[in-house]
């Protein structure tokens, strides 16, 4: 790293998330400084060049809020292939079945994840429709190589899973498989295999210029040039458990730390919500173990004073 390690210490976590979303528009040369390709001028850093790193995925929801409102893009990135998990790889499930009706597997997971239907009404479904009749029966008319691979992802969800269905990290996931549908035009295959065949089709992964959100975990094996390790509080980095291994926790904050190239930032809250009660927190021992001569502490910003009205 070309620069001090900067140590943030906010009041509360939406504070902590306040501060990581000013520093984030200062590198990229503020929200109002993009071209429609999101071309970042008098800027060294695009958003894709800055990861936030947390021990803890709970860590993050304070995160995305602040996100949301700024209009700053994010991606997750959790260390694990998503699209195999419920309810997204019902999206897999039906393209297999569309390019290959006789997969039986693909059929049942359709069958009992996405149209819920029971044993009996599936042995009736089958035994009404024919293998090249099914498909239609279930969908219609679709055809998914002339209709592209977005339109396609985009139907698939309008059917299965609804935005209410999902989280705050579930609709970030569903903007991550729709990007991705749209670089493969009308190669629905190649999209498949994609999301077969890459155990890590998660966000951190893809090309898009957004920032990283991401677990200590997710981020093993990736550089950026930026880094916000958030929450370094004790009792989520390290975790206080029982059966908490704390070489391990320390490992995990060391490989966090050793993502960042150019610029790493630190910053844990006083306070923070757990289960809608607000805890005295401290600050990780791991940062204490930090040479002070390579902390450079952030001193919170003073409240503007009002100045006296004559009238």
């Amino acid at each position: 790293m070309t620069s001090k390690i900067k140590l943030y210490t906010a009041d509360d976590e939406y504070k902590e998330a306040a501060f990581i979303v000013s520093e984030i528009e200062k590198l990229v040369g503020g929200l109002n400084n993009l071209s429609g390709d999101n071309t970042h001028y008098d800027s060294a850093y695009g958003f894709s060049d800055i990861a936030v790193l947390f021990r803890t995925r709970a860590v993050g929801k304070a995160l995305l809020a602040s996100f949301k409102q700024s209009g700053i893009p994010v991606r997750f990135g959790d260390a694990s292939s998503f699209l195999a998990e419920y309810p997204f790889h019902i999206i897999t499930d039906v393209i297999k079945l569309y390019l290959n009706a006789q997969d039986m597997i693909a059929l049942d997971s359709v069958l009992t994840h996405g149209l819920k239907m029971s044993k009996k009404e599936k042995q009736e479904f089958l035994s009404s429709y024919s293998e090249e009749k099914r498909f239609t029966a279930l969908f219609g008319e679709q055809d998914f190589t002339r209709q592209g691979t977005e339109s396609t992802v985009k139907f698939i969800f309008q059917k299965f899973i609804s935005d209410e269905a999902l989280d705050d990290t579930g609709l970030l996931r569903k903007e991550t498989i729709l990007n991705l549908a749209k670089e493969y035009g009308a190669d629905i295959e190649q999209f498949l295999y994609k999301l077969l065949l890459d155990t890590y089709t998660d966000v951190a992964r893809l090309k898009t210029d957004a920032v990283n959100l991401s677990t200590f975990h997710a981020s093993k094996g990736l550089e950026f040039p930026v880094v916000f390790i958030a929450g370094a509080e004790e009792g989520i980095t390290p975790v206080l458990r029982k059966d908490s291994d704390m070489e391990e926790e320390r490992r995990l904050f060391y490989v966090a730390m050793t993502r960042a190239k150019d610029a790493l930032f630190i910053t844990h809250a006083a306070q923070r919500k757990n289960f809608n009660e607000t805890e005295e927190k401290e600050v990780s021992r791991f940062v204490g173990e930090i040479p002070a001569s390579l902390v450079e502490p952030v001193q919170k910003k003073q409240p503007k004073a009002e100045q006296m009205k004559l009238f």
